[in-house]
């Protein structure tokens, strides 16, 4: 495991035990405690121990120079930017190692960087393959194993949290937010396409997912699963990926092209309109009890005001000031209603019909289900690193334009 990957697991299980310690004394709080110890001591090894020393570290140094506020004193749009801005940044030092990597891989040079398996996080059908050949066959996919984890543990927080990953960890969304705003600059104005366009536009992210649910369930025989995760093209598979969107061909092209024209067009375009684990997301956080309530007697409607700020900073633009339970499939729980609400969370709430779930709550969560139980297959299952050995990546990497199912 590379030293950013252990960081950023790491700074989960910090927040999870600070978390637990601002709960206060009491035998669950003790209990969690042990818990989150236990599986440090399961799962540590050198990069996990470095990560979690420059980790403490950097906090200790910069709450030196800048107090950290309590969390309980983080409204939850500045937690929620805290956890997405640091995720991003994360994921960008991911790349450029990535990117040194595979470049050293290609001058035929022993790369002196760890290859960082978290990448294997945008491989769904590498992980859809390996997650049902585990399921059903008992078998581990050698060569991609995070891209299994990656997809077990998004559906577990989908089916727990609805699509709460988008907001609070995308580093996607967050980059696409910043897209748009630019865009705004340069041509101001907020532009919202007809009801009819923007339900055609939504159709896009399912029939994406459908295409990669069908290559998933059906496209692969049982019997032919072994096979498929032993084949040259599905070492290659992150090798693959990266020459489709960097190595541009007229069609990977005009791919990319209506990416960004969606993402820079319209507010959270990437994510209503074309992200596939997106759409799986709200396909199973139908299951979840978890959802934005408001309570209409204390609402400020009730008494006759016509407010409906709520509703105007939803980015997904749901009337949550006329629904009591939001069940819409584009609600992310990002809160920004609640935050926006003059009564706060009096009229609206986070969570089920008898428990609420506060910001920070939530945010422990998603640590635990997407940061911790990672480090805890790590650890426990040797899930994570990728076995292929670098001479056949090297291989891979030189017969890679000639690669194909």
């Amino acid at each position: 495991m590379s030293v950013i990957e252990a960081m950023t697991m790491v700074a989960g299980l910090v927040y999870l035990v600070l978390l637990v310690l601002k709960t206060g004394p009491g035998w669950s709080s003790r209990l969690s405690l042990g818990v989150l110890v236990i599986v440090w001591l399961a799962a540590a090894d050198v990069s996990l121990w470095l990560g979690l020393g420059l980790v403490v570290g950097s906090l200790s140094l910069l709450h030196r120079i800048q107090p950290f506020p309590a969390l309980d004193e983080l409204g939850s749009q500045s937690l929620r930017e805290w956890a997405r801005h640091l995720l991003l940044l994360c994921w960008l030092l991911v790349s450029v190692q990535y990117g040194v990597y595979i470049w050293l891989l290609a001058r035929g040079t022993v790369p002196w960087l760890v290859r960082p398996d978290v990448v294997d996080g945008f491989l769904p059908i590498a992980g859809g393959l390996g997650l049902r050949a585990w399921l059903g066959q008992g078998l581990t996919d050698p060569h991609h194993p995070a891209a299994t984890v990656t997809v077990l543990v998004l559906s577990l927080s989908a089916l727990l949290l609805g699509r709460a990953f988008c907001a609070w960890f995308c580093p996607l969304g967050l980059v696409g937010e910043w897209l748009h705003g630019l865009r705004s600059r340069l041509l101001p104005g907020e532009w919202t396409p007809p009801r009819w366009l923007d339900a055609v536009l939504r159709g896009q992210k399912f029939l994406v997912l459908g295409f990669l649910l069908f290559i998933i369930l059906l496209a692969v025989p049982a019997a032919a699963l072994p096979g498929y995760l032993a084949s040259p093209y599905h070492q290659a598979a992150d090798m693959k990926m990266g020459a489709f969107f960097f190595n541009l061909t007229l069609i990977s092209g005009l791919c990319l092209g209506w990416v960004l024209l969606l993402t820079a067009t319209f507010r959270q375009g990437f994510c209503r309109y074309l992200c596939p684990y997106g759409a799986w997301f709200a396909l199973l956080g139908l299951l979840t009890p978890l959802r934005i309530r408001r309570d209409p007697a204390r609402c400020l409607r009730s008494l006759g005001h016509d407010c409906d700020k709520c509703s105007r900073v939803c980015p997904s633009r749901i009337q949550v000031h006329q629904l009591i339970a939001v069940q819409s499939l584009e609600c992310t729980s990002c809160q920004s209603c609640v935050a926006a609400c003059p009564k706060r969370a009096d009229a609206l709430h986070l969570g089920t019909q008898g428990q609420r779930l506060a910001p920070r709550q939530l945010l422990g969560l998603l640590c635990l289900l997407l940061l911790v139980l990672p480090l805890l297959s790590y650890g426990l299952l040797d899930l994570w690193v990728s076995q292929t050995p670098i001479p056949d990546r090297y291989e891979l990497l030189q017969r890679l334009p000639w690669l194909s199912h």
